[in-house]
């Protein structure tokens, strides 16, 4: 059992951000106050779960499906949940400072940020653009989507430009398109790439097959197609073209949160925390993370929400364990694993390793384990009922 610290205190670990990893602790916070440890979950908001945030923006879930209350799981366990937002970590003083509260003490501490578009990186994005980070902007999208949808009637399709030929931007895409289609109403689609092709991570049949899947919806996908800057209604590109919109969706890649950066603790090129395979930061060992925010020292993983969930157990492990002087345990990423991609239109477009399938199989497979995933935190006091955004940045 934990000792206290040397001013007869309890100890302390701090969570800051509520996303994959820190779920499954959030919901194990009795794992750490039966060992007298106070638990602290520090975020903006509810949790939005990635899998099913294509589907909610498509109208094929409701917004309070996509969410848990993480701040209901941790209390209910015994630990404490702070709704506001990490501005920078003090490492030398162990200190976290908040954007409205106190600066909060941690003897251990774990970063869950996630990723966020680097919307700075296009001049007027974040002024005219919806960024696909954080989760709760495609809600946003899709209530302006729908009024403009019901607008529409005898003025023309609305024109929808989507910066970015990834999954995300892909994604976004297809199930804009489901959404104007429950309406009942004509849209354009364009998704600007600027590569050679769209899904450039994924297997080259993979890509091109979705690529063909798109075009034969009728969404226009432009390969080597750069923005340099937005102005009001057009996206202006790096041969000085004007491409118009009503609506423009930034999905033109991620970027681990500034708050890593920030705060001085060693990161990898992008700004990602730098771990062993402890999960814990190489410089500081009472430092921890998981998910979009760190990279492992020695390997590259894709930005999925799998091996976040993975990387859970092993953090709750070695959080307590480090408090207590014992052992942590290793966390060895999967080799390969299952992706799948909501394509709006009742079937996905799944991968594992260089294999690849489409249909409704597909679809429905991604349904089951999306479900599952959310129910398993649901069900233990999670439900969230309303749909308000506190941690958006909409446009």
């Amino acid at each position: 059992m934990s000792n206290g610290t040397a001013n007869g205190t309890a100890e302390r670990a701090v969570l800051l951000g509520a996303g994959h990893a820190h779920l499954y602790a959030a919901r194990r916070a009795e794992a750490f106050t039966r060992r007298g440890i106070e638990l602290v979950l520090v975020a903006p908001d509810t949790f939005w779960y990635s899998g099913l945030a294509t589907g909610m923006l498509a109208g094929i879930y409701p917004p309070t499906l996509d969410r848990v209350d993480a701040g209901a799981l941790v209390t209910r366990g015994g630990g404490r949940f702070v709704q506001d937002r990490a501005t920078r970590i003090d490492a030398s003083t162990r200190t976290v400072h908040l954007e409205a509260g106190p600066p909060l003490r941690y003897d251990v501490v774990s970063l869950n940020v996630g990723s966020e578009v680097p919307v700075e990186s296009i001049p007027g994005a974040a002024t005219y653009a919806y960024a696909v980070k954080p989760i709760c902007n495609l809600w946003h999208l899709r209530e302006e989507l729908e009024a403009r949808l019901r607008a529409a009637a005898g003025t023309g399709a609305v024109r929808v430009v989507v910066i970015g030929g990834g999954a995300t931007g892909c994604e976004v895409a297809a199930n804009i398109q489901r959404l104007a289609h429950g309406c009942g109403k004509p849209i354009e689609i364009t998704v600007l790439a600027k590569g050679e092709g769209v899904l450039e991570q994924f297997p080259r049949g993979t890509a091109d097959a979705l690529a063909r899947i798109l075009t034969r919806r009728g969404i226009t996908v432009r390969l080597r197609t750069a923005v340099i800057r937005v102005e009001p209604q057009y996206a202006v590109t790096v041969e000085g073209e004007s491409i118009g919109f009503d609506v423009l969706v930034d999905a033109a890649g991620l970027q681990p949160a500034m708050l890593i950066r920030s705060s001085g603790l060693q990161t990898n090129d992008e700004g990602a925390l730098v771990v062993d395979d402890h999960l814990r930061s190489i410089a500081d060992p009472n430092v921890f993370g998981g998910g979009d925010c760190v990279a492992m020292q020695g390997r590259t993983l894709p930005k999925i929400g799998v091996y976040a969930v993975r990387q859970a157990p092993v953090l709750v492990h070695n959080l307590i364990a480090t408090l207590a002087g014992k052992p942590l345990e290793r966390f060895v990423p999967q080799r390969r694993y299952l992706l799948i991609l909501n394509l709006g239109d009742g079937t996905g477009l799944a991968t594992w390793g260089r294999f690849r399938w489409h249909g409704r199989l597909a679809f429905r497979l991604k349904d089951y384990i999306d479900r599952r995933f959310l129910a398993s935190f649901q069900r233990h006091g999670g439900t969230v009922t309303d749909t308000r955004c506190a941690g958006a940045h909409a446009r």
